[in-house]
């Protein structure tokens, strides 16, 4: 795992058996991956006249459709993702659903797939099988394969960038072709910085809750780091978005109870009155006992900037993980509550 390059006790290794470590640095390699995965497809029989796109998804698969919201927001295209089992009722032949799970046993994405069925949606599916595969392959819809073997919220990269690339084959939005093929470039090169201030800010997070905040446009890298907080270090996380915190969530500061370290999360495309305010906030955390990070992600491109923070998010929720002594991996009360749940019968 070439520890000894970012200065990372080899006793903590014990503690990522099934090298999340190494998973997390394919990004770079995902880019292409994801993004060449749909070529092969038949889409011959969409026309692409589409009023709008929605995207059925959970946990990692959700924010890969969440992610490729906040990138297309400025493009000319109504995009929603579904963490529900229901379809919106407006949902009909004009539009796009793209059904995205990674175990391809999802029970609220297989849910609205057979919604959308039904409603006569056009359907394209990412899976790696299961009963989603299943399904669309007694159906002939079009289904974009993923590699099996990580954990799903590893192979989020990979889903964004596929399901972009059916957006551009079904010509919805603009090639984004070379800013897609630099930017697997651009990650390479920012690994190793990535991680030495991965490690340096997992260290401040010891015996803390993390409150990550980040303008509303980038609301998702944001909570991408919760989630990542909650999944491989097994802490609690919560994320916010300015400017709507400063009309509620900072009163709270008069009383806090708990031990929290806040992340702000700094884009050049932040409106200027939201870099004032992330100052102001952090100026009341500070004086009510409540440390924070300014974090400012810098970058060539909008596509460059998100997957830095989402890299920088993972790994420093990787070394928080064996600092502590938690597998990154295992999810065991997430596998434990499926099994409590009990089988889905739509």
């Amino acid at each position: 795992m070439a520890d000894e390059a970012i200065g990372l006790p080899p006793e903590l290794t014990k503690f990522d058996p099934e090298n999340m470590r190494g998973a997390i640095l394919e990004v770079p390699s995902h880019v292409e991956q994801g993004y060449r995965m749909p070529d092969s497809l038949d889409l011959r029989k969409m026309d692409g006249k589409f009023s709008a796109v929605l995207i059925a998804g959970m946990g990692g698969s959700s924010i890969a459709g969440l992610l490729l919201k906040s990138y297309l927001e400025d493009e000319c295209i109504r995009l929603d993702v579904i963490q529900d089992y229901v379809l919106p009722k407006w949902a009909d032949n004009k539009t796009l659903l793209i059904a995205c799970s990674y175990s391809g046993n999802t029970e609220e994405t297989l849910s609205v797939f057979k919604e959308a069925r039904r409603a006569e949606c056009s359907i394209v599916a990412v899976t790696t099988g299961g009963k989603l595969e299943e399904y669309t392959r007694i159906s002939k819809i079009p289904t974009m394969l993923l590699q099996a073997g990580y954990q799903p919220r590893a192979a989020m990269t990979v889903q964004f960038f596929a399901m972009l690339r059916v957006l551009e084959r079904l010509k919805l939005i603009p090639s984004k072709a070379a800013e897609v093929l630099k930017l697997k470039e651009d990650l390479k090169n920012q690994l190793q910085s990535l991680e030495k201030n991965a490690m340096i800010l997992s260290d401040k997070l010891l015996s803390k809750t993390p409150i990550i905040y980040t303008s509303r446009r980038f609301g998702t890298v944001g909570y991408r780091w919760k989630c990542q907080f909650n999944e491989n270090s097994k802490v609690m996380s919560y994320n916010n978005v300015f400017p709507e915190l400063n009309h509620n969530e900072v009163e709270g500061y008069a009383n806090t109870r708990g031990n929290y370290h806040a992340i702000i999360l700094r884009f050049s495309e932040d409106h200027r009155r939201v870099q004032r305010r992330m100052s102001l906030t952090k100026e009341i955390m500070l004086r009510k006992g409540i440390s924070a990070t300014e974090i400012g992600i810098t970058g060539p491109s909008l596509l460059s900037k998100l997957f830095s923070a989402i890299l920088l998010g993972d790994l420093t929720s990787y070394y928080l993980a064996l600092r502590i002594g938690m597998n990154p991996s295992k999810v065991e009360l997430i596998e434990g509550f499926k099994k409590d749940l009990g089988p889905y019968v739509a």
